[in-house]
């Protein structure tokens, strides 16, 4: 692949990514949300369980958006390939166990939020919810990823590869989902501020504490990343580093470190709010980000 058509296909996936990133950052939503409500409870600091809530809300709202998307997406697919449309929504379809997760995902979140207030008192039951919102994710995730390989692969090398990637790709989008909901819900809350008036002293710390985690979960993100390329057969290595697909592997790491390093300043400073316009440029790079790892991830498919 030379690089023109490498920057061409990059171009392509800059659409699919935006929404598939949204996608995760819903998944992860619950997730992040229940980090805040846990938090409330053991540190008894009010501030927690307000960004969990509105955390929770953000995971709603990207959840019907994705839920739009997915259903055009469908159609396209039934009307260009009504055969292999069939395929997927039969009882013994590799995506059955995804679907079943993704139904108890849409349940579990959507409760989750709805009763953020009305739950208060009952904070048991209301945790209980999220655990299985969070869990749905997960399984929605580790359910996903197995069934896209197999599809798009050939019988004769798809084994050996799918056995050696698995587990680090699995790894990677599972953290990815966390650290997006995290980085996307700092461009929320400044988004929020006016019509949910918590008061400055909330924001600041909300922003604070977005950036930590996203930046947290980023980290291992990374060492994901290198795990997969480590666990690559040596033919598809040498593939990735003899052709423009390591440039663009190697820049989405760059933007990634882009992307912690600007975490780290929010987080540490005593006023993020007078740098919230960081939190546009993050999600940015988070997008352009995750674009060339969709790049990366089709060239894959392409080459098993």
């Amino acid at each position: 692949m030379t690089i023109n058509e490498t920057l061409t296909m990059t171009a392509f996936m800059l659409a699919p990514a935006f929404f598939s990133l949204l996608g995760l950052a819903a998944l992860g939503s619950p997730i992040i949300a229940l980090l805040g409500e846990l938090t409330a409870r053991f540190q008894g600091k009010v501030f927690y369980d307000k960004y969990g809530q509105q955390t929770a809300t953000m995971g709603v709202l990207l959840t019907l958006l994705t839920i739009i998307v997915e259903i055009v997406g469908l159609a396209v697919a039934y009307i260009k390939f009504p055969n292999l449309f069939q395929e997927w929504i039969t009882a013994n379809s590799p995506f059955a166990g995804a679907g079943i997760a993704m139904v108890l995902f849409l349940f579990f979140s959507v409760t989750y939020s709805l009763t953020w207030k009305r739950l208060r008192p009952y904070k048991i039951i209301h945790t209980i919810i999220g655990i299985g919102a969070a869990s749905a994710a997960i399984a929605l995730i580790i359910l996903g990823i197995f069934p896209k390989l197999t599809v798009a692969g050939s019988e004769e090398v798809l084994p050996q590869i799918v056995h050696s990637i698995l587990a680090p790709l699995t790894g990677m989008y599972l953290i990815l989902t966390v650290a997006a909901a995290a980085g996307l819900s700092c461009l929320y809350l400044v988004f929020r501020r006016k019509k949910d008036d918590f008061g400055r002293d909330y924001y600041n710390f909300a922003l604070k504490l977005a950036s930590r985690w996203a930046l947290f979960f980023s980290i291992p993100f990374l060492g994901c990343q290198s795990w997969l390329f480590l666990a690559l057969p040596q033919t598809i290595q040498t593939i990735v580093l003899g052709t423009p697909l390591g440039l663009v592997w190697g820049v989405g790491a760059v933007l990634t470190l882009i992307c912690i390093l600007i975490w780290g300043g929010l987080a540490r400073s005593q006023s993020p709010l007078q740098l919230k316009g960081l939190t546009l440029v993050t999600f940015i790079l988070m997008w352009l980000m995750h674009t060339m790892n969709v790049t990366v991830f089709v060239n894959f498919m392409m080459m098993i």
